[in-house]
C-alpha cells in the first residue's frame, strides 16, 4: 500500500482501521488539522458522508479557509451550507468563486469588492476584465 500518496502513517492507519466510519470522522475532525482531515477522508472514502459535512461545518463554522479547502479538495464542488461562512472572507470568496464555482459568484461580490487586492484578482481571474 502506497501511504506516501496520502501522507498517513502506519500508526494512524492501525488505530483508524479499528474504528467505525463515524468514529473515523469524529476523531479526524476533532484531533487533526484540516489538511490531515482531507487526506484521511480521501484514504477512507469518507468525503461524501453528510455526517462528516455537518461536523466539519460545526467545527469550522468561523473558519472560511477550512470550509473552502474542504469544498475544493474533498467535495470537489459547491457546498451551499458553508457558503455564508466562506463569503465572509474576501480571499476565500475569491478563491471559492475561481476554484470551486469556476465563475462569477454574485452573492459574494459585495464582500470581495470591499478589498481592493482581492477585487482586482476577481475582476481579472474570474470576470476576465
Amino acid at each position: 500500500m502506497n501511504l506516501s500518496k496520502y501522507g498517513l502513517s502506519e500508526k494512524l492507519l492501525t488505530v483508524f482501521d479499528r474504528l467505525t466510519d463515524e468514529q473515523k470522522i469524529e476523531t479526524s475532525i476533532q484531533e487533526y488539522l484540516v489538511e490531515d482531515v482531507l487526506r484521511i477522508f480521501t484514504y477512507y472514502e469518507l468525503e461524501q458522508y453528510s455526517y462528516a459535512k455537518k461536523l466539519l461545518l460545526k467545527k469550522h463554522r468561523n473558519n472560511p479557509y477550512a470550509l473552502f479547502c474542504y469544498s475544493r479538495d474533498i467535495i470537489v464542488g459547491r457546498w451551499p451550507e458553508a457558503e455564508p461562512t466562506i463569503m465572509t472572507s474576501p480571499a476565500c470568496a475569491y478563491l471559492y468563486s475561481r476554484e470551486v464555482i469556476k465563475g462569477r459568484w454574485p452573492e459574494a461580490e459585495p464582500t470581495i469588492m470591499n478589498d481592493d487586492f482581492w477585487w482586482n484578482f476577481y475582476l481579472s481571474g474570474v470576470l476576465g476584465i
